[in-house]
Formats: structure tokens, C-alpha cells, sequence
């Protein structure tokens, strides 16, 4: 009969489990020194050991020929826990069995000796399910148990519990797991099993079991039966329904570019395919916040795992990873009003002005008054043309209305600048501060506005229209028969 691999490959002893050092030293060195708690509590994620850890727990107290706090695994009590029917261990379920009656029943119990060990161990898997008087009916029981007699509490919600359980309980706290670890873990499984595996698919199948083991195995167990004995990217595509960690990164070099339209047909493509576009959406947001970090840190190696893709994305600004990262985490928030697909096409849409999102240091340069020393040929080329368009350098950085208003303005080149004559009230204080950080070389004069009853508005349009200049210009009163002059 066949077995899977979560069961075939789950630890006997305290050396065989993975991640949860621990977890793994308290139990250990509490069996080997003989310092064992009546009561303990193990918390933590789904699939990271704990019920595991609390029949290895079992099987330590019982062993007929402990080894330095380790069960030996081949005495009689050590194979009957592992098939199953050791008369002293006592699995429950607390989802199912979580009222006060099934309690009643268990403190009744508790009260016999062991029939076959040392210790009559009470594990209550899912334990935050009892009912708040299934709990009061237990306080009693951790408070004073009978001798030989281990209560060992499993939740995947901690809060749950109520303070009073705790208090008479040893709290073990369980981690989730690090991908290495998983990825090394499943690696055994494959040579052991002879599976051919792919480094990058288990490291994928790592990511996806978010932490928990047991998920892992279960995952790399279907794929690899899937796949008919083979583990790699391409299987996992095709069973999974996920993108390959290459392909994502191809998509996220296609928005630093703003190239929509071939993003636009990437996104609609494995929509189409069927694959899951949520968790593609994921490792999207994924890779943009191992850039972020990449970029941020001074030695990111120390946290987290520095490959060899970070070098193509080398040249890419840290703001314009910022932006990105807000408008891809922007499309969850759109996905609740509107098709998830199209949230994301509208997210896409918004990163065409990437390319144009210069580095936060050229943009502390041209903010700071301090000169570049020795400018290089491609800036005095550069320096050249803005001499000739002071326009230039503005373009796709201020709106249409503003671009409008300082075009319209008069402007003379005095030294290496360019000094805009303004009215007063065409632009802001704001609009001119904004104008000057994005170009350090212009300035501004703002001229008072004529007075009321200045010159009359068709002599102003003709006036803007030819560039023309007020020679003189003669005001005469408002009463009847008066009249006003302009030359």
C-alpha cells in the first residue's frame, strides 16, 4: 500500500525534525534531565511540527532505552507509537470533541495509571476549539494531574486560549520554517525516493507552503506524480498553475520599461491559460520587495538570499521601485470594486511613466545649488541644449496647463540663466519652486499687473500675440465723454 510522503517522512526522533531548535532542545534536555512539565502548550502555524514533536514527546518518556533523551525507536513501546496503537497515548481532536461532556469524559480517565508505559500522555490537537466551559472544566485537571499523567495542548491560534489555561501551562512557541530549510528537507526526500528534482522548482514549492513542512511534502508528493518522477519548473507551471520565478521576473522588467503594451498581452496571455493570476500577482509583489531591499540595504546578504538576477535590475532607481510597488499593491484594493484582471491591466497602464522617474540621487543634484566639479561630455552636450530650449529638460515632468503658462511668458538668457518674466497671479509661488528644482537655470522676475482701467483687453491679446511693447500709454477719467489712449 502506498504511503505518502507526509506520513513515510515524518520525524521519530528529536534529531530528525528541521527548523524548530527550540522547540527540539527544551523537550530533549526536560527528558533527559528528568524535569518534565505536567502541562505544555505548543503554538504556531499549521504543518511546523507540533503534534509531531508531541508524540516524539511520547515516545522519549516511554522508551524502554532512552539515548540521551532521544527515544531509541526500535524498543517495544517506541513501535507501538509508531503504529498507532500505544494504549497510553491519547489523541484528541478538539474541533470535534470540544464540549464539556468530551472534557468530563477526559478528566474521568486521567485518574487510571498507565497500562503499557511510564507516562499516560493527553494530546488535544486544535485545542483553541474547546468551549469556554470545556476549558473550565479542564483547569482543574493541568492544575493538579495525577502523577505519570502529560497534557500536551496544540493550537495554530494562541490568542484563543484562555489565560487561565496558560498560566498553568509551558508554553513552547513554534516558528514557521525558512525556505532553505524546506527546499534542503525536500531534496532528501527526492534522492531518497529517486525523484529528479530541479533546485529553483523546490525552492517554488518552498515559497508556496508558506512556511509549513508538512505542506511542502504533500505539494512535492503530488508533483512529483504529476510529473511522473520529475520535480521542475515547467511541471510545477502545469500542475500548479503558477509562473515560473524567470517568467515573473520578465513581466516586472516589462513594466520598469513601461512597455504596457507587451505587459498588457503577458497578463491577458496567462489569464487565458488559466493559470492563477492571484498568486502570480503575489510573487510579482514578492520580487519587487527582494529589489527594494536589495537596493536599500548595505550588506542585504545578511537577510535574505542574494542572486544573480538582482545584477539586471542594477540600474533601476530605488523611487521607481517604490512607485511600482505602490501601484501593484494599489490593484488589490481596485480588485474589490472590479475583475481582478482588470485591476491588474489598470495597474500596468499606470507604470508607462517609469521610464521617465529619474534616480533619487540625480534628483538631490539638480534640487542641490552645488555645480558639478567636472561635467562629463553627455552633460555639456546636455547643458548645450538646454541653452537652446529651456523647455527641454521640462518635458513629460510638468502638466500640459503649467507647460502652457511659462511658455507664454517672455524670458532673456543672462549668464547661464534663463529669467522668465511672469505677471503677477499666471503662476504660484508653488508652480515657479517646482519649476526651479526641476531646472536649476531658471529664474523668474513676476512684473505687477496693470492697475485697473490699464489697457483695455483686445490691446493686451494684441499685445501677447506680436510680442509688442507699450511705448506710452495715457489714462484719461471715467466720467461721461472720457475716453482712454493707448499708443
Amino acid at each position: 500500500m502506498y504511503v505518502p510522503f507526509a506520513r513515510k517522512y515524518r520525524p521519530k526522533r528529536f534529531s530528525e525534525v528541521v527548523g524548530q531548535d527550540v522547540a527540539v532542545r527544551v523537550l530533549r534536555n526536560a527528558v533527559r534531565l528528568n524535569k518534565l512539565s505536567h502541562a505544555y502548550l505548543f503554538a504556531g502555524p499549521r504543518g511546523t511540527g507540533k503534534t509531531t514533536l508531541a508524540r516524539i514527546l511520547t515516545k522519549a518518556v516511554n522508551c524502554l532505552q532512552p539515548e540521551e533523551g532521544e527515544p531509541c525507536g526500535r524498543c517495544e513501546n517506541c513501535l507501538s507509537i509508531d503504529k498507532g496503537n500505544f494504549p497510553d497515548l491519547i489523541e484528541i481532536d478538539a474541533a470535534s470533541n470540544r464540549g464539556i461532556d468530551d472534557v468530563r469524559a477526559i478528566r474521568d480517565a486521567v485518574s487510571y495509571a498507565p497500562i503499557k508505559g511510564k507516562y499516560k500522555v493527553y494530546i488535544l490537537d486544535e485545542a483553541h476549539m474547546l468551549t469556554r466551559e470545556a476549558f473550565n472544566a479542564l483547569l482543574k485537571t493541568l492544575e493538579e494531574p495525577p502523577p505519570k499523567t502529560i497534557f500536551v495542548l496544540c493550537t495554530t491560534e494562541y490568542e484563543k486560549i484562555m489565560p487561565t489555561i496558560l498560566s498553568r501551562c509551558q508554553r513552547i512557541i513554534f516558528t514557521k520554517l525558512r525556505e532553505e530549510e524546506i527546499a534542503g528537507y525536500l531534496k532528501v526526500i527526492c534522492e531518497r525516493e529517486g525523484v529528479e528534482c530541479e533546485e529553483k522548482a523546490l525552492i517554488t514549492i518552498a515559497r508556496l507552503s508558506d512556511g509549513g513542512m508538512r505542506d511542502a511534502v504533500s505539494l512535492l508528493d503530488q508533483a512529483s506524480t504529476y510529473g511522473e518522477g520529475k520535480v521542475n519548473s515547467e511541471v510545477l507551471e502545469e500542475f500548479l498553475g503558477i509562473v515560473s520565478q524567470e517568467r515573473v521576473r520578465d513581466f516586472l522588467k516589462l513594466l520598469l520599461n513601461s512597455e504596457t503594451d507587451q505587459a498588457l498581452a503577458f497578463i491577458r496571455d496567462i489569464s487565458q491559460r488559466g493559470f492563477n493570476l492571484t498568486r502570480f500577482w503575489d510573487s510579482l509583489e514578492e520580487e519587487i520587495r527582494n529589489l527594494i531591499l536589495y537596493k536599500s540595504l548595505k550588506n542585504p546578504e545578511k537577510v535574505m538570499r542574494v542572486e544573480d538576477f538582482h545584477k539586471s535590475f542594477a540600474d533601476t532607481p530605488l523611487n521607481a521601485l517604490l512607485y511600482l510597488e505602490k501601484v501593484v499593491n494599489t490593484a488589490r484594493l481596485d480588485a474589490r470594486s472590479r475583475d481582478f484582471l482588470r485591476a491588474c491591466e489598470l495597474a500596468i497602464i499606470k507604470t508607462q511613466i517609469i521610464k521617465d522617474i529619474l534616480p533619487i540621487g540625480e534628483l538631490i543634484r539638480y534640487m542641490s545649488s552645488e555645480r558639478p566639479v567636472e561635467p562629463t561630455q553627455k552633460e555639456q552636450t546636455k547643458k548645450e541644449t538646454e541653452q537652446e530650449n529651456p523647455f527641454k529638460p521640462l518635458e513629460g515632468k510638468l502638466d500640459i496647463l503649467l507647460m502652457e503658462a511659462l511658455k507664454r511668458s517672455k524670458y532673456e538668457v543672462k549668464g547661464d540663466k534663463f529669467v522668465f518674466f511672469v505677471r503677477k497671479g499666471d503662476l504660484t509661488e508653488q508652480d515657479m519652486q517646482k519649476i526651479k528644482a526641476l531646472n536649476p537655470k531658471i529664474d523668474f522676475v513676476v512684473e505687477e499687473k496693470e492697475e485697473e482701467g490699464g489697457l483695455p483687453p483686445f490691446v493686451e491679446k494684441v499685445k501677447d500675440i506680436f510680442g509688442a511693447k507699450i511705448v506710452s500709454h495715457e489714462q484719461r477719467g471715467k466720467g461721461k465723454g472720457s475716453s482712454g489712449k493707448s499708443s
